[in-house]
């Protein structure tokens, strides 16, 4: 089971990169309603979340129980200058990132894909959940891009 979500993880990430890379610049900047995320600021999103995740995975399988630190994702526009980044780089950046997981998550063991720590909101998680997460994420993001097309 946990081999099949890492499939539906890269397949996700595969759709998303190739949904972002066909927007066109008019539609990476529309803004579709008041306060609402540009096509540009999703893929922006998309890329600081997996740095997250992937710091979530790395922790999980290397530290016993480690605390899960939360992220705010409606400060990172702001915070992180979404306005002036470049979109290619932020498509590379989940392209890479999806790669590194990859490489990580296909090598590890039955009894490692359970390994635990605590989110302050969720509880205990496993490295499945992070992995099921993750790829939820992007699933949903996927149609907010398709959405601006």
């Amino acid at each position: 089971m946990t081999k099949e979500i890492l499939a539906q993880f890269l397949t996700a990430t595969d759709e998303f990169v190739a949904t972002g890379e066909s927007l066109s610049e008019e539609h990476l900047n529309r803004v579709p309603a008041p306060g609402g995320w540009s096509a540009a600021y999703v893929i922006h999103h998309l890329a600081d979340s997996d740095a997250h995740f992937l710091v979530r995975f790395l922790n999980l399988l290397s530290v016993d129980k480690p605390a899960i630190i939360p992220f705010d994702e409606e400060a990172f526009p702001s915070s992180l200058h979404y306005e002036g980044r470049s979109v290619a780089n932020s498509l590379h950046s989940i392209k890479s990132s999806a790669a590194h997981v990859n490489d990580i998550l296909s090598q590890i063991s039955d009894q490692e894909w359970t390994r635990s720590g605590l989110h302050p909101e969720r509880g205990e998680v496993t490295v499945t959940d992070v992995l099921r997460l993750t790829t939820n994420h992007r699933v949903g993001h996927i149609d907010q891009l398709k959405a601006s097309n």
